[in-house]
């Protein structure tokens, strides 16, 4: 309830695991959100009695600082209570089952003609349309269904990550959803209902899988069809291995000579042949190169291997477990744990990481405790006020949400480019800004990678070492909402590029930095990729299996977490520079993101002294019996039942092997889940995994095949039917597939409009032209003395 970027938004709450976080980061950013829900797991209990009487892990962590009044739709009463909210609210957030809603009179169309200017995010397991639009679902069946778990894991064991990332995927796309769309309303004052799929956010939103499966022929060395492989990077350049004591994140990066030459310093003559490589090179031998840097560090600790490797600038990652992350020196020098309390008088400190980022106008306040009693409809409608009756400032329909915005867009690889995408796609004017000189490998318009995570940009080049380009950039900043960069701390300060000039030049601007480890503390030089992030943020210690510490994530999870991240904080920080006139520094580290996204992990070790462990594909937020992936005759499915009443619709498929009336409740199941897998596993291995998956899901089970690339482009009945993905044609690499934005838009898909570059700057002399005031022919000038190259 804090007076952060989005004070004065009023938002309804109505959401069950699914979609909580997403309200949970709302009202971080300063919303005033009501949660009208009971639906919901409370997670660990808290040792303290006081915290305990407001709720568990999960109530604080995801529903602090809400406003509470439960609602009963069912009831006229509660549907009354309902409609008097929407009428004064901007924002409805909600999980229902398809069709209920619309069912009770309650939907979105029913409720615009009290409220015009509502806004409605449905998060739904696999949209509110398609034939599989009535499957429910948990994290891990979502994980299975989406992709996660077709490359992390082993051959033979799909692993999901820890900490409900397939949520958090849904919370972040539904707060970027959200934001867009009520961006977009306060323009032209028509609400907008987001039919927002979790399916399609997990599909959309990995690394690899489609780069890999659409340009086989242009990655020869490469599988068309991703494979789990432990913690190997689709590159093979990073990996995680075994040390005389733990485990580290080893890698050649970002330039293979400082390992190398550390290497032969120590003695280790086999690395001499890698000597004086440069990266491109050294790829096409990585394999052996990883074999050597292995029996290189078996003989070290890994917690201080990892610490000398930084010193000599490789981006080595040592595997942090919840204590270690506890007591991470960077996150007590940016404040990223904060308490909150209990009670008038605070008789007790519930300590937690309480931010995504650091907002320099609009700081996220410390956190607070659940709710401990509802509060009276009256009173939040009187809180609340009556509507803003400010006209709209056009007439007519905005066709994107962000139309009308423009980012300047300096970043590279993946979690910033993934970012602008995003705001790309949802219709803000990106323009990319990059030197062809310095832009190898992924960075180049001529690799698949590119393709994959730059459409709906603009493409313009600019040499920062040049003397007039300095002059050249504020010219596109002076016109630009927003500025993103992803570079290390310290790049664009050293291009005249810090927050403080570019805000003299433009205080309307918004100026996103995405660094590592922050632009502050003991570690801000740290070099963190997001294999080296993973290892250090808790990530990879959880995700893996009991027996086993070097799995981790497939993926580069946290360039995804990251850009999702940005792209909700940007447009929190656009709705409060469109309301206090001022724009802001968004600062983000990235390590503090993957953190934060295992959140309830640190939140219970600092409350209950519980250290979170790595345990497979158990959920480490709320223990459901079962929540396993099982073989079958031609793959692997995802079963988990999540509420008692689930069990017995379960067991009326599986039989007598788990018909024990001694199973009934989740406390008797968790006493007996060796028996119940052991069930599960003989049942499934007789079936094959779509039939096992439509047997289950007929009955009201979530259950859901584990697909990888294949099943999701060539046989996903889902993804098909709500047009996710779109047949297009680029320039340079021809006709392609592309996927688009996660979820329909007042029904409507929004089509890719503009693929990435066939070749860097591409948009030069428009960009430069059009936004920046150059002549014509001095940007043809400008291309040849090497200012625009």
């Amino acid at each position: 309830m804090n007076q952060g970027a989005l004070h004065g938004l009023r938002v309804i709450d109505l959401t069950d695991d699914s979609g909580r976080f997403a309200t949970k980061l709302l009202t971080e950013l300063g919303a005033s959100v009501v949660r009208i829900s009971a639906t919901g797991s409370a997670g660990a209990p808290m040792v303290d009695a006081a915290a305990a009487e407001l709720g568990g892990v999960l109530d604080w962590w995801y529903d602090g600082g809400k406003h509470r009044h439960i609602v009963d739709l069912s009831t006229d009463e509660g549907r009354s209570s309902y409609r008097s909210l929407c009428a004064s609210a901007d924002l409805v957030v909600e999980t229902e089952r398809p069709g209920r809603l619309e069912a009770l009179g309650i939907d979105h169309a029913d409720l615009l003609a009290a409220n015009p200017a509502l806004c409605q995010v449905s998060i739904t397991p696999f949209g509110r349309t398609g034939p599989r639009s009535d499957w429910v679902t948990s994290d891990l069946v979502s994980s299975a269904m989406g992709g996660f778990m077709s490359i992390t894991g082993l051959p033979d064991r799909p692993l999901n990550l820890w900490g409900r990332q397939s949520f958090n995927y849904a919370g972040f796309a539904g707060v970027i959803s959200a934001l867009a769309a009520v961006r977009a309303t306060r323009i032209d004052g028509m609400g907008r209902h987001v039919d927002l799929s979790i399916h399609e956010a997990i599909t959309g939103s990995i690394e690899n899988i489609f780069m890999q499966y659409f340009f086989d022929k242009e990655l020869p060395d490469m599988s068309k069809v991703a494979q789990r492989q432990g913690a190997m990077h689709w590159l093979r350049a990073y990996d995680l291995t075994a040390c005389r004591i733990g485990y580290t994140m080893i890698t050649p990066t970002p330039i293979p000579d400082h390992l190398v030459n550390w290497m032969i310093e120590e003695g280790h003559e086999a690395a001499r042949e890698w000597q004086g490589e440069d990266v491109e090179s050294m790829l096409e031998r990585i394999d052996d190169l990883m074999e050597c840097v292995r029996d290189f560090v078996k003989k070290y600790d890994a917690m201080d291997l990892w610490w000398d490797a930084q010193n000599r600038h490789c981006a080595f990652g040592g595997v942090h477990d919840i204590a270690a992350v506890a007591k991470i020196p960077q996150f007590e020098h940016r404040g990223l744990f904060a308490s909150a309390t209990t009670g008038d008088t605070g008789e007790s400190e519930v300590r937690m990481p309480h931010r995504m980022v650091k907002m320099s106008a609009t700081p996220t306040g410390p956190p607070q405790p659940p709710q401990p009693e509802s509060t009276n409809l009256e009173d939040l409608l009187a809180n609340w006020g009556s509507r803003d009756s400010a006209e709209p400032t056009v007439g007519e329909r905005l066709s994107r949400p962000l139309e009308g915005l423009r980012v300047a867009d300096f970043t590279w690889v993946l979690a910033g480019p993934f970012c602008t995408r995003m705001l790309g796609d949802l219709g803000a004017d990106v323009i990319r800004i990059q030197n062809e000189a310095r832009s190898t490998l992924v960075n180049r318009a001529d690799y698949p990678y590119y393709f994959v995570w730059n459409r709906s940009k603009r493409s313009a080049t600019l040499n920062m070492k040049h003397p007039e380009a300095l002059a050249a950039a504020r010219r596109i900043i002076e016109s630009s909402d927003v500025l993103i960069e992803n570079y290390s701390a310290g790049v664009l300060e050293a291009w005249g590029l810090d927050y403080e000039t570019v805000h003299a030049w433009n205080p309307k601007l918004v100026y996103v930095t995405m660094s590592g480890c922050g632009h502050d503390g003991p570690w801000k030089h740290v070099i963190s990729y997001a294999p080296t992030v993973h290892a250090v943020c808790g990530i990879t210690h959880l995700t893996n299996f009991a027996d086993r510490g070097d799995v981790g994530s497939g993926l580069s999870l946290n360039d995804h977490l990251a850009g999702f991240s940005a792209a909700a904080t940007t447009l929190a920080a656009i709705e409060a520079r469109d309301r206090t006139g001022l724009g802001q520094k968004v600062d983000m580290a990235q390590l503090e993101i993957g953190t934060y996204a295992i959140g309830p992990a640190l939140l219970d070790y600092f409350a209950n002294h519980n250290e979170a462990q790595p345990a497979g594909n158990r959920d480490g937020l709320h223990d459901h019996v079962p929540n396993e992936v099982y073989p079958t005759g031609d793959g692997f499915v995802a079963i988990s039942v999540t509420t008692d009443s689930q069990w017995p619709a379960l067991a009326s498929v599986v039989g007598e092997s788990v018909a024990d009336p001694a199973w009934a409740t989740e406390a008797e199941r968790r006493d007996h889940r060796v028996d119940i897998d052991a069930a599960l596993s003989a049942w499934a291995a007789n079936g094959t995994a779509d039939e096992i998956v439509d047997t289950l899901q007929a009955v009201g089970v979530p259950a859901g095949k584990v697909q990888d690339v294949v099943d999701l482009f060539e046989h996903d009945p889902q993804h098909e039917a709500r047009g996710f993905w779109q047949a297009v044609t680029h320039d340079g690499f021809g006709d392609r597939h592309v996927d688009t934005f996660p979820g329909l838009i007042d029904g409507e898909r929004l089509a890719v409009e503009r693929l990435a570059p066939s070749y860097l700057g591409e948009h030069n002399f428009e960009v430069w032209t059009d936004v920046a005031g150059y002549e014509f022919d001095a940007v043809a000038e400008g291309m040849g003395t090497d200012l625009f190259t």
